[in-house]
């Protein structure tokens, strides 16, 4: 079969799977995840999975949550068969962090002969799995438990090292296992997490688009096409998440995997992460130096989707003006920048300082050079900024599942979400549409303005 994006809607997730395809693109596109079991009592059929690879030396991967909504029933289920079988169950007071930490548990613990890693959680562990996969060059399987994120099926790691939040490489799992009855009962909360990390595709395609058209960046139809498709059905079907409806779950988890495969086929995270992930990374981090727990990602992601769209919509009011654009950017004080970083990125500044400096993000000259492509293109720029919901449309979206859409409801603080709007692009070298803001020189109005009449 050849893929090709009038026929997305009638792909099936085992249609991107194990082939590779000429794209219009100009590149070819493939995924390495041979098989994709998304159906009530899935667990049940590891062991054939694992016979199917000849994988016999296991060593299973969870933990306390996750061990004990499906590790303990599947080391039941190995223990009964011809494996042998190895666990590392990871137990932390709070959440567990995938940082160095982590990282040296899962080497002294695993064992010289294993065939397999199988991952037994969501987020934290897909990722420590994935890094350590691609790192050991040992396959690893993925159980998933919750539809909370969109990482099962990527090629990035997003760990902790030094109290930044890094993308590293990783590989992908050789299957993916969703079993629709553990899925369906993860916390409500794991799955409203999902459904914003959706959700925050509205934003990423956009930021994406804007990319393209104003750094020429590479970009792909069709995979913008395949995860946009995947998000409409998903929404669709959003007011019975709730309820815990099997077709709902089904479809989320869909979208979140045909995400995942999106970002193998561009190999990067474009398709999936942009100004409003920025943002919850930027919350994060915060939280993580004052040694609190914020919010699930996804819920923030959802959240942020909100307040990165407020902020489209402002742009697109804009009647842009070169000589003044240009004046504003002749004002940049450097030294302010400078001393907001240290205070806001403590002990991480120095990679955000260095990052900025080695790509020259924030030098006149390529600011001036991106100014002059943004007034040229600007009808083309507003057409892409109206491309996604209003946020008054997103906060319905993420009213009907009960997600956070205020800050108050959110938990997070003010002042943290304001700095995060100025400062959370410098996190990452990608254009969003907060860049978009600074280089017009409205950000820091547009972060106030929102600070006096959005976030209240």
């Amino acid at each position: 079969m050849i893929l090709a994006r009038e026929n997305i809607s009638k792909y099936k997730i085992q249609d991107y799977l194990g082939r590779g395809f000429l794209c219009n693109c100009g590149r070819e596109h493939s995924v390495d995840i041979e098989k994709v079991v998304i159906e009530n009592g899935a667990i049940a059929k590891i062991p054939e999975i694992l016979i199917f690879f000849n994988f016999k030396k296991i060593f299973m991967v969870a933990d306390e949550n996750t061990y004990n909504v499906a590790g303990a029933g599947i080391e039941k289920i190995l223990r009964n068969g011809d494996f042998e079988l190895y666990k590392l169950v990871y137990i932390r007071e709070g959440n567990l962090v995938p940082d160095e930490k982590a990282i040296g548990e899962f080497i002294i613990n695993l064992p010289e002969t294993t065939d397999v890693i199988l991952a037994v959680g969501s987020g934290v562990i897909s990722d420590l799995c994935k890094f350590m996969s691609y790192k050991l060059k040992i396959p690893y399987i993925m159980v998933a438990t919750a539809p909370s994120m969109d990482g099962y099926a990527s090629t990035a790691a997003p760990l902790t090292i030094n109290g930044l939040k890094t993308t590293l490489s990783a590989t992908v799992p050789k299957a993916i296992i969703g079993d629709i009855d553990i899925l369906k009962n993860a916390p409500m909360d794991m799955i409203r997490a999902g459904f914003g990390d959706v959700i925050g595709k509205y934003s990423a395609i956009n930021d994406w688009k804007l990319g393209r058209l104003i750094n020429d960046e590479y970009y792909c139809e069709f995979v913008s096409d395949m995860v946009m498709y995947s998000v409409k059905k998903c929404v669709e079907t959003a007011d019975r998440l709730q309820k815990r409806d099997d077709s709902a779950i089904r479809n989320l988890m869909e979208c979140l995997l045909l995400t995942g495969i999106a970002m193998s086929y561009t190999g990067n995270s474009r398709p999936a992460s942009g100004s409003e992930h920025h943002l919850s990374h930027f919350i994060e981090m915060v939280y993580m130096f004052d040694g609190k727990e914020s919010p699930p990602h996804g819920i923030k992601v959802g959240f942020n989707t909100i307040a990165v769209n407020y902020i489209r919509e402002k742009i697109s009011e804009l009647n842009p003006d070169f000589s003044e654009v240009t004046k504003k950017a002749s004002e940049f004080d450097k030294n302010k920048w400078l001393e907001d970083v240290k205070r806001l990125f403590r002990v991480s500044a120095a990679e955000v300082i260095d990052l900025n400096e080695r790509e020259g993000i924030n030098s006149y000259d390529k600011r001036m050079k991106r100014v002059k492509r943004i007034i040229d293109r600007w009808n083309e720029i507003v057409e892409i900024l109206a491309e996604v919901p209003s946020y008054n449309e997103i906060r319905d979206i993420l009213r009907k599942i009960g997600a956070p859409v205020t800050l108050k409801e959110l938990g997070v603080d003010r002042e943290t979400v304001l700095n995060g709007l100025v400062y959370a692009k410098e996190i990452r070298n990608r254009y969003t549409v907060l860049q978009l803001a600074w280089d017009l020189g409205v950000l820091g109005d547009l972060a106030e303005e929102m600070g006096q009449k959005f976030y209240v």
